[in-house]
């Protein structure tokens, strides 16, 4: 018999509290290529992130697609199976198309328990025309989140638009809204901040966005204003810190981001409470992480 103080299996042991909101994983082509991220132009895998993982804090991520298309959802659904730490995530849906949406997202369904928001990219001037906006009615009645990276205040203004619109569908804006790290004028940004902060249904994610790391050095005691307006004005309870893997390997690996990301809501001053929120609370009750709805 083994004694009482043996060490449990892996298996056993709790997983880490900690969630990493933002993830992605590709293969060669998938991404296409652009300046100033060859550092990007290889696979991602399951097999790659764990290493990176390996010994720190955080037990869950949320896989976002990175994509177009079902390809890419194909790709998410077999990602989740070789990535037990997946748990929620974001698919690809055409945001034009309310019968295709609701068509791609039963079908999905039908491969995995775990999705739970989507995604697309939203070119600036978008606008909430009667297609968009029943691909968001239709997400919303099916318990969907949907994720916006805003760049533009045409972005917020769309947000702000589907919002009043489909005030029970939540909204998750990715990477602190695009704050400009790398130099400029802070009071656009500001303005983005308050406004989304003002949807009920709006949270943040504590990142760094592709806009922002291509060609920025990575300077953590720069995050700290930044992340600290973003704290003030969405709180603790709608904003969750993500490591945007593989993306932020522009700048600085895994570990080293999720450092500076914790040492910058640290500078903010919350609580323990808020702290334990941000670095994964916040994140498993918005994408219920831990249920499966397959």
């Amino acid at each position: 018999m083994e004694p009482a103080s043996a060490t449990p299996p892996p298996a056993a042991r709790p997983a880490p509290a900690a969630v990493d909101a933002h993830q992605h994983f590709w293969s060669v082509g998938v991404r296409p290529r652009t300046p100033g991220t060859a550092v990007l132009d290889r696979a991602f895998t399951p097999a790659d992130l764990e290493r990176e993982l390996a010994g720190g804090e955080v037990g869950r991520t949320v896989l976002v697609q990175c994509a177009a298309g079902p390809a890419e959802n194909d790709r998410l659904a077999a990602y989740a199976r070789e990535f037990p730490p997946a748990g929620a995530l974001v698919i690809w849906l055409p945001l034009a198309d309310p019968v295709a949406a609701e068509r791609e997202l039963a079908r999905v369904r039908a491969l995995t328990g775990l999705v739970r928001g989507f995604r697309a990219a939203v070119p600036p001037g978008a606008r909430a025309d009667p297609a968009l906006l029943a691909t968001m009615r239709s997400a919303q009645r099916a318990g969907l989140l949907w994720e916006l990276v805003v760049t533009s205040e045409s972005h917020v203004a769309l947000a702000e638009q589907v919002a009043a619109a489909c005030p029970d569908l939540p909204i998750v804006v990715d990477h602190l809204a695009t704050p400009p790290l790398a130099g400029g004028d802070p009071k656009a940004w500001e303005g983005w901040i308050g406004r989304l902060a003002a949807l009920p249904s709006a949270s943040v994610k504590v990142s760094v966005g592709g806009d922002v790391l291509v060609g920025w050095e990575w300077e953590p005691d720069l995050l700290v204003p930044w992340v600290g307006r973003a704290l003030e004005a969405f709180g603790a309870h709608r904003s969750m810190l993500a490591g945007n893997w593989p993306v932020v390997r522009l700048a600085a690996d895994h570990a080293t981001a999720w450092r500076s990301l914790r040492a910058a809501v640290a500078a903010a001053g919350p609580s323990a409470a808020e702290a334990a929120l941000v670095a994964g609370g916040a994140a498993r009750r918005r994408y219920a992480i831990g249920e499966d709805r397959g």
